[in-house]
C-alpha cells in the first residue's frame, strides 16, 4: 500500500472516529449539562492543544535523532542492524523470509510482540519451537537488504522504542486487515477504541514512509529509490 492509500485510509478512520466520539460525548454531556459545562470545554481544548504540540515536538526530535544515527552509520544496512541488536532487539536473517512470514500473516521487517495463540503459531512456524510469547524483533531475508526499506523499518522501530502507540499486536493486526482491502466495511464494524488503535498504526506507517521519502531527497536523491517509496514500500523492494 502506497503513502496515498495510507493517507486515504487514515482520513476515513479519523472521520469515523469523530462520529463515534460525537455520539459518546453527547451522552456524557447530557449528564453534565448544567454542571461546569464551560469549564470542561475550555479545559479539554487547552489540554488537547498542549498534548498535540508536545507530540509534534517529540516527532521532530526523534526524526533528527534518526538522521544523526543514519549519518553516523553511513547509511549502511549492516551497521544499522548492529545498532538495533546493541539496543536489545533481536534480528534474524532467514532464507525465504518473505515466503515463510506470509504463512503467519507477516512480512520481513519489524515484527511486533505477540502473546497467546498468535505467538504460539508464529513461534511454531518460524522457529519450530513451542511458546505462547514472542518479543518484538526484526526478521529479514538473508540476501542483500535494500537500505531504504530498512530505514523505513528502523524508523518504526525507533518510534516503538520511544513508546509511541500503534505497535502493539492489536493495532498491527487491525492495520493488516485494512491493508488486505475492504477497509470501509472493516472500519464501520470497529469500536471507538479499535479505531484509535488503527489510527495509531496507520499514523506510524505514514510517518515512516514520509520520513524515508524526505530523507532520500535530502541525501542521495535517488530517482529509483523515490519511485519505490512512492509506489509503496514492501519487502520485495
Amino acid at each position: 500500500m502506497g503513502i496515498i492509500s495510507f493517507i486515504n485510509v487514515f482520513k476515513k478512520a479519523s472521520l469515523f472516529l469523530l462520529k463515534c466520539q460525537e455520539q459518546v460525548l453527547t451522552m456524557r454531556l447530557n449528564l453534565f449539562l448544567n454542571k461546569n459545562k464551560k469549564h470542561l470545554k475550555n479545559q479539554s481544548k487547552g489540554c488537547s492543544v498542549v498534548v498535540n504540540v508536545k507530540i509534534e515536538e517529540k516527532k521532530t526530535q526523534l526524526n533528527n535523532e534518526i538522521k544523526s544515527i543514519l549519518k553516523c552509520n553511513k547509511n549502511d544496512s549492516s551497521l544499522l542492524i548492529d545498532y538495533i541488536i546493541k539496543h536489545k532487539t533481536k534480528v534474524y536473517k532467514l532464507s525465504n523470509a518473505k515466503k515463510n512470514l506470509e504463512l503467519v500473516g507477516e512480512e520481513p521487517g519489524l515484527i511486533p510482540a505477540y502473546s497467546g495463540l498468535k505467538a504460539f503459531i508464529f513461534n511454531f512456524v518460524i522457529f519450530k519451537k513451542i511458546s505462547f510469547k514472542s518479543d518484538a524483533m526484526f526478521i529479514l531475508d538473508d540476501k542483500e537488504i535494500d537500505i531504504y526499506y530498512l530505514i523505513h523499518q528502523f524508523h518504526k522501530w525507533y518510534y516503538m522504542k520511544h513508546d509511541f502507540p500503534g505497535f502493539d499486536a492489536k493495532s498491527q493486526n487491525l492495520l493488516k486487515q485494512v491493508n488486505n482491502g475492504n477497509e470501509d466495511a472493516i472500519i464501520q464494524k470497529l469500536k471507538p477504541d479499535d479505531i484509535i488503535c488503527l489510527q495509531d498504526a496507520i499514523a506510524r506507517d505514514v510517518e515512516s514512509i514520509s520520513f524515508v521519502e524526505q530523507y532520500a531527497r535530502e541525501t542521495a536523491g535517488s530517482k529509483k529509490a523515490l519511485d519505490k517509496i512512492k509506489n509503496g514500500l514492501g519487502a520485495s523492494i
